[in-house]
C-alpha cells in the first residue's frame, strides 16, 4: 500500500516546530520522525508486533497534539493494527476516532481510508450490522477505481444478498462487468461473479434464473484437475441447492454427490456439544415456516468462527438469525480433529427455527446451577468458550485464588471439549477445591460443585449402558454425601441425577426410593421445580403399572396446569425405532449419501409424537424428509397426564444415516443429558 509520507512529515514539522529528519547522536533516543517512519513502516508490512508499541509510545507524547492530522493517523494506524491482532474493541475507537480527519486530508490518504473502511465494514458485517457495514463499503468504493472495487463490490453483493432493492445485482453486474473487461477476461473472476448472482436470484424466489445463471458459473469453472477446490464444490453445491428449487431432484442429488458431502466416515458433523436451531418468535422474526442453509468453519478447537447464510426465505434479518445461532455451535476438540480441513473450511446445514425454548424439557441440575451462577458471577467474570474458561481457571490456579478458579471450573466443565482425559482431570481439580474448605469458597457453592462437576463427567468408554450405570451409581453415593446431607437443593439434584429413567434389573428399586425422597422433601417448597420433576416421574411409573389412582395423586402433587408439564416434564425413554431401517432414503443410498438430521416433536402421553419437524439437516435436503417420517414412527415411554395430552413439547432427537459395508442403518444419536 503506497503511503503519503511526504505530507506527514511537512505537517509534522509545522506543528512540532523541531526539525523531524535532524541529525540524531549515536547514542540518542531516536527522533519523532523516525519513530513514526518505523511504526508506519512495520503496520504496512502488517508487522503489528512491532508496530503496536511504537505507535503506543507516540500516541503517549504531548507534541502530538490530538486534533491534528498526525494524531489521527497514528490513532487510525494503531486501531488498525489492534483490530488485526485480535483487540477489536479498542482498535474500533481508535480508527473511528482519526478516520474523519484522514478522509478530510484527501488524496494522500485515500489508500488507507480505503483499507481501514473495509476493515469495519468487514467487523459490522461480520457481526451482522447491516446498516454500519454498508456505509463502511459505500465509503470504500466511493475512493475506488477500476478492477481496485471488486473486492468491495463482492462483499456489498453479499451483504445485501438477502434486501428487497437491486443493491447486490447492481453491484454484481458491475463486477462481472471488470471481470469481462479486457482482451483477455478473468474467467475465475466471472464465474465467482456469476455464482454470487445465483445465490442472489435463488434468495429472490428467482429459481431458475438463479440456475442459469449458476450454470453459467459452472462453465466457466470447468477444470481438468483430479480435485475440486473449496470454491468449485460450493458451487455445486448452490446448483443442488437450484435443482431442488426447480423441481430436478435427480440433478440435485448429483450436484451434492460432487460437492463431496455426506462422504465423511463415522459422521463426525453429528457429535456435537453443542448445536442449537435459533428460537421462532419476535425476538429472532422467525416464523417456522422459514428456513435456511448456513455455511460455516470450524476452527481447531472445535468452535464455530464463521457463519454466514447462504440461502433463507426471508429478510436479512432472518438471514442473520440464522447465522448467529450456528455460529455458537461446537464440537469436542477431537470429534473436530476427525473432520478433515477441506470441510472444516466450508460445510452447509439445512436448518428451521425451534418452537419452545428448552428443548425436551427442564433438567433437573437447572436450580442448582442457577444458585450456583448467583455465587459464581460475583468471583469470575470470564464468561464464554471453553478455551476462555480454561485459561481462566489456570490463571486463577497460578494465583492462588481458589474461589476463582472453583466458578471457572465448574463453567469449563459444563462446556469443555477437550479429550475426556484433560475434562476428567479439570473435574478432579474442582472437587478437590470443592471438598477442601478453601478461603473464599462457602460450604453452599461448594456442594453445588460437587454435584455439577460429578455430573460432568465424560463418558469413558463407548458401552453406553455401563456408561449409564457408572453415573447412577456416582450420583446416588455422592447424594449420601455428609456434607450434602446438610443441603437439599444439592442432595436432592444428585438422588434425580441418579435415578435412571429406564432401569436396568435391580435398578428399579434404588431409582423409586430416590424419586420419593425427592418428592417428599419438605425441606424443599411444596411446588418446588425439583419435586414437581420426581412427582411427574412417580405419576408415570404409577400409571405404566396400571395404578391410575396413584398416578393421578402424584400429578396434582406438582400444583401444574398439564400444558405446564408438557414444558417441563421429565423427557420419557425410546421405547421403539423398529421401523427405521426401512426409512434410509433410497436416492441418498443410490448416490452413497451419510449424514444426520435433528428433528423436534411432541411426544404424547400414550408415546406416540405429534407436530415432527426436521429442524436441522447435514447435508442439506437429502434426510430432512426421512427424519421426520422415522420420528413420526418413534414410540416413547407413556407418560401420566389426565387429559392425555402432551407429555413432552418440543422435544429433540437426533439421527444418523450411515452405510457399514452394503447395509444401510439409521441410529439414534445418544441426546446431551
Amino acid at each position: 500500500m503506497q503511503i503519503s509520507r511526504i505530507t506527514l512529515v511537512a505537517v509534522l514539522a509545522v506543528q512540532m516546530a523541531a526539525p523531524l529528519c535532524a541529525q540524531t547522536a549515536p547514542d540518542a533516543k531516536p527522533d519523532l520522525q523516525s519513530l513514526f517512519n518505523a511504526a508506519t513502516d512495520a503496520w504496512v508490512a502488517n508487522d503489528c508486533v512491532k508496530a503496536l508499541p511504537i505507535f503506543a509510545q507516540l500516541a503517549d507524547n504531548p507534541q502530538i497534539k490530538p486534533g491534528s492530522l498526525p494524531y489521527a493517523a497514528i490513532a487510525v494506524r494503531r486501531g488498525d493494527c489492534l483490530i488485526a491482532t485480535g483487540e477489536t474493541a479498542q482498535g474500533e475507537v481508535l480508527v473511528q476516532q482519526g478516520l474523519p480527519q484522514l478522509t478530510k486530508a484527501g488524496d494522500d490518504f485515500a489508500n488507507e481510508v480505503v483499507r481501514v473502511e473495509q476493515r469495519l465494514g468487514n467487523l459490522a458485517a461480520a457481526r451482522w450490522d447491516h446498516d454500519t457495514a454498508l456505509g463502511h463499503y459505500r465509503a470504500a468504493l466511493a475512493l475506488l477505481k477500476g478492477e481496485d472495487r471488486s473486492q468491495t463490490l463482492m462483499w456489498l453483493a453479499q451483504l445485501t444478498s438477502f434486501d428487497g432493492d437491486n443493491q447486490a445485482l447492481d453491484a454484481v453486474e458491475e463486477g462481472y462487468g471488470l471481470a469481462s473487461a479486457g482482451a483477455k477476461p478473468d474467467k475465475h473472476a466471472q464465474a465467482m461473479w456469476q455464482m454470487m448472482k445465483g445465490r442472489i436470484l435463488l434468495n429472490r424466489g428467482r429459481a431458475k434464473d438463479g440456475r442459469a445463471a449458476l450454470e453459467l458459473a459452472l462453465k466457466l469453472t470447468e477444470t481438468r484437475h483430479d480435485r475440486l477446490s473449496v470454491e468449485e464444490t460450493l458451487l455445486r453445491a448452490d446448483l443442488a441447492q437450484a435443482a431442488m428449487l426447480t423441481r430436478d431432484r435427480e440433478s440435485a442429488y448429483r450436484y451434492m454427490a460432487e460437492s463431496g458431502a455426506g462422504r465423511l466416515a463415522k459422521s463426525p458433523f453429528a457429535k456435537a456439544a453443542q448445536m442449537e436451531p435459533p428460537m421462532c418468535g419476535p425476538d429472532t422474526g422467525l416464523e417456522p415456516e422459514d428456513r435456511a442453509v448456513v455455511e460455516f468453519s470450524i476452527d481447531d478447537s472445535g468452535q464455530v468462527d464463521s457463519a454466514r447464510t447462504v440461502y433463507a426465505n426471508g429478510s436479512y434479518a432472518k438471514a442473520a438469525a440464522f447465522a448467529r445461532a450456528v455460529r455458537q455451535w461446537a464440537w469436542p476438540r477431537e470429534e473436530a480433529a476427525l473432520i478433515p480441513d477441506f470441510f472444516r473450511a466450508a460445510t452447509r446445514v439445512e436448518i428451521v427455527c425451534t418452537r419452545a425454548e428448552g428443548m425436551g424439557g427442564v433438567s433437573p441440575r437447572n436450580p442448582l446451577m442457577a444458585r450456583f451462577a448467583q455465587w459464581a458471577q460475583a468471583v469470575e467474570s470470564n464468561l464464554g468458550s471453553w478455551p476462555q474458561w480454561l485459561a481462566g481457571a489456570e490463571a486463577a490456579q497460578k494465583a492462588g485464588k481458589a474461589d476463582t478458579e472453583l466458578a471457572a471450573r465448574v463453567g469449563l466443565a459444563l462446556v469443555d471439549l477437550r479429550g475426556a482425559q484433560d475434562r476428567d482431570a479439570s473435574i478432579e481439580r474442582g472437587l478437590v477445591l470443592a471438598r477442601g474448605g478453601f478461603p473464599g469458597i462457602p460450604a453452599e457453592a461448594g456442594r453445588a460443585a460437587m454435584v455439577l462437576l460429578e455430573s460432568s463427567r465424560p463418558n469413558k468408554s463407548l458401552r453406553g449402558m455401563d456408561d449409564e450405570q457408572a453415573a447412577v451409581d456416582r450420583m446416588l453415593k455422592l447424594a449420601e454425601d455428609p456434607a450434602l446431607a446438610q443441603d437439599a437443593l444439592a442432595q436432592d439434584t444428585a438422588l434425580l441425577l441418579g435415578a435412571p429413567r429406564r432401569p436396568r434389573v435391580g435398578q428399579g428399586g434404588r431409582g423409586h426410593a430416590a424419586l420419593l425422597r425427592v418428592a417428599e422433601d419438605q425441606r424443599l417448597a411444596e411446588h418446588h421445580p425439583l419435586r414437581q420433576f420426581a412427582q411427574l416421574r412417580l405419576a408415570n411409573e404409577a400409571a405404566r403399572s396400571g395404578d391410575l389412582d396413584k398416578a393421578a395423586q402424584w400429578f396434582s402433587a406438582t400444583g401444574l396446569t398439564q400444558e405446564q408439564c408438557a414444558m417441563i416434564g421429565p423427557r420419557p425413554a425410546v421405547t421403539n425405532t423398529n421401523s427405521w431401517p426401512s426409512r434410509f432414503p433410497q436416492d441418498a443410498l443410490r448416490y452413497g449419501f451419510e449424514g444426520w438430521a435433528r428433528t423436534e416433536f411432541d411426544i404424547l402421553a400414550d408415546g406416540n409424537t405429534a407436530q415432527v419437524r426436521t429442524v436441522i439437516a447435514y447435508p442439506p435436503f437429502i434426510f430432512t424428509e426421512a427424519a421426520r417420517e422415522m420420528f413420526t414412527g418413534v414410540r416413547y415411554q407413556s407418560s401420566y397426564r389426565p387429559e392425555r395430552g402432551a407429555a413432552c413439547s418440543a422435544s429433540s432427537d437426533a439421527v444418523r444415516f450411515v452405510i457399514p459395508g452394503n447395509t444401510n442403518t439409521v441410529k439414534l444419536i445418544k441426546p446431551k443429558s
